[in-house]
């Protein structure tokens, strides 16, 4: 059980309401919402970074993933695994990810630096530069900051699953929540 109450949906303000008319909000949503205005501010940056990044949404869900596994975020594991599948990230590749370093053969120069990148920032909060470096020659800078965003972004998430104590949906790990963002 959570450990501070969910908000309930007719008690939000109008915009919230509408957004949460549109699809039905998962209860890391109805959590988040205790804050409404960070609630509305966090949905326009998550919603940014699955619909209009420029870097792949590939790239972003091994991200989610490995920040996730590292983060100790079950909820967020098991509810990105849909997303990362529908994005083209193979089972082999989800069950390497908590080894990524030892499972290299599943991915390829890019991933491997995006997930090095990634472990980088989820137990740190600087990424070496060698990897920023060896990044810039694969990746736009637009890339690599919103690659940045979704690793933090995510990982705000995490923290507040794990805290918080949020209870799965019935919903999470059998929809893809890429496609529930408005």
């Amino acid at each position: 059980m959570a450990l501070i109450p969910y908000v309930k949906i007719e008690d939000c303000g109008q915009e919230l309401q509408d957004r949460f008319k549109a699809r039905r909000p998962l209860n890391v949503s109805l959590m988040i919402a205790n804050s409404e205005p960070v609630a509305l501010a966090g949905q326009e940056l998550g919603d940014a970074l699955m619909r209009q990044a420029k870097l792949s949404p590939k790239l972003r869900e091994m991200a989610i993933l490995l920040n996730a596994r590292n983060c100790g975020a079950y909820y967020e594991w098991v509810a990105h695994i849909p997303a990362a599948k529908a994005c083209g990230v193979s089972d082999e590749q989800i069950e390497a990810i908590e080894g990524w370093w030892r499972g290299a053969e599943f991915f390829g120069e890019l991933e491997h630096l995006v997930l090095q990148f990634t472990d980088e920032l989820s137990r740190g909060v600087k990424g070496r530069r060698e990897t920023v470096d060896a990044l810039k020659k694969l990746l736009s800078p637009r890339e690599i900051v919103e690659l940045i965003f979704t690793i933090g972004y995510w990982g705000l998430v995490a923290r507040l699953l794990e805290t918080l104590e949020v209870d799965f949906d019935d919903m999470v790990g059998k929809v893809n929540v890429a496609a529930l963002t408005r």
